[in-house]
């Protein structure tokens, strides 16, 4: 293996020199910051196998040797970065109230990576010319954590979809949004299909609420009956799929094409709870043409909410709605600015006495 040794007055420089010179597939063995001359200067040290260059892998049979390695060091070395790029921040233009908020949001336990995209945004608006006064930090916010609660104006479409992790709520998600859109469209013909024939207690109570509400239940595991329950829910104005979850290393775009819905027109919500583990490598899966907003169940029982500002800031979906409680009605509401706010900064939960449909 070709070893090397980088150094430069910053990361993207010595990375950038790396590929440069040892190309795309070196791997990163360690890194550090010195000090020179009362200068900062990284120091970056990676290495290639040296008969790389002579046996290139063809793209077509999948990623080299070392891979997995590869990544995890990435990982790795992306957090150092960030923790160098912490004492570098330039806090002192910030407002108190923006340091005082991403502070708080740092010991919450919001990713580093995302504690960076709120200080560029405020950075850049704070030094934008003409600016009067520096921007809200909730404004921020905001815009990095968008809202977009569930209504038929905002999700119009015919069928909603679930999509998730097991044992993340999405059958309880998806009976509680059908109670919401039928109590603001009483007069919209309703029904329900599941994809996931092997779990008994899912289907079991969705089948058992789906009958008590009267609305039409239907089971569709491959692409034949998944057509068949649409043929036969053609009358239907909405119609709600509990997706089944994935398996290991299978994406959502996966699991479309086996039920032959991949060019279906569709209001995808990906169900998610803030305490799930591994939550970053699991966007990866599900994160693509598909996802249309983020709707967070279970958040009574997580014990911070970093997770909703990082997967937002990572999946750019909008929140569509909140789940908390065991009782299937009046404990899922349309999402609102002030709700998830309230969540995060004050771990106050949305108060269900007070929620309006927003049409």
């Amino acid at each position: 293996m070709r070893v090397k040794t980088f150094t430069g007055n910053g990361t993207a420089e010595v990375l950038s020199a790396i590929k440069a010179e040892l190309g795309p597939d070196a791997v990163i063995l360690g890194s550090r910051e010195v000090q020179e001359n009362g200068r900062r200067i990284f120091e970056i040290t990676a290495g290639i196998d040296s008969d790389h260059s002579k046996n290139p892998i063809a793209p077509t049979q999948g990623p080299p040797s070392g891979w997995d390695d590869w990544n995890k060091e990435w990982g790795r070395l992306k957090e150092h970065i960030y923790t160098l790029m912490q004492p570098a921040m330039q806090w002192e233009n910030l407002s108190p109230h923006q340091r005082v908020a991403l502070e708080y949001l740092q010991r919450e336990g919001v990713d580093s990576d995302v504690i960076v995209e709120f200080y560029k945004v405020l950075l850049k608006g704070n030094s934008a010319p003409q600016q009067s006064a520096k921007p809200a930090m909730l404004a921020v916010m905001a815009s990095l954590l968008p809202v977009k609660p569930f209504n038929i104006n905002n999700y119009p479409q015919r069928l909603q979809i679930m999509a998730g992790p097991y044992g993340s709520g999405k059958t309880s998600a998806a009976l509680r949004l059908a109670m919401l859109r039928k109590e603001e469209r009483p007069q919209q013909q309703i029904g329900f299909i599941n994809t996931d024939a092997t779990r008994g207690n899912g289907r079991l109570v969705l089948r058992h609420w789906a009958d008590l509400s009267g609305f039409p239940y239907f089971e569709a595991p491959d692409a034949d009956a998944m057509h068949a329950a649409l043929r036969a829910c053609r009358e239907m104005n909405c119609l709600f799929i509990d997706m089944q979850g994935l398996s290991r290393n299978e994406t959502l775009e996966d699991k479309f094409k086996l039920l032959g819905m991949q060019n279906l027109q569709a209001n995808v919500h990906l169900v998610l709870s803030p305490h799930y583990s591994n939550i970053k490598e699991l966007l990866k899966r599900y994160k693509n043409s598909f996802p249309t907003s983020l709707l967070w169940t279970k958040v009574d029982e997580a014990e911070h909410y970093a997770e909703l500002v990082n997967v937002a800031v990572r999946s750019e979906l909008p929140v569509s709605a909140l789940s908390f409680g065991a009782e299937l009605q009046g404990t899922l509401l349309p999402a609102e600015e002030s709700q998830i706010w309230r969540l995060i900064l004050k771990h106050q939960l949305p108060d269900v006495k007070v929620a309006k449909f927003r049409t």
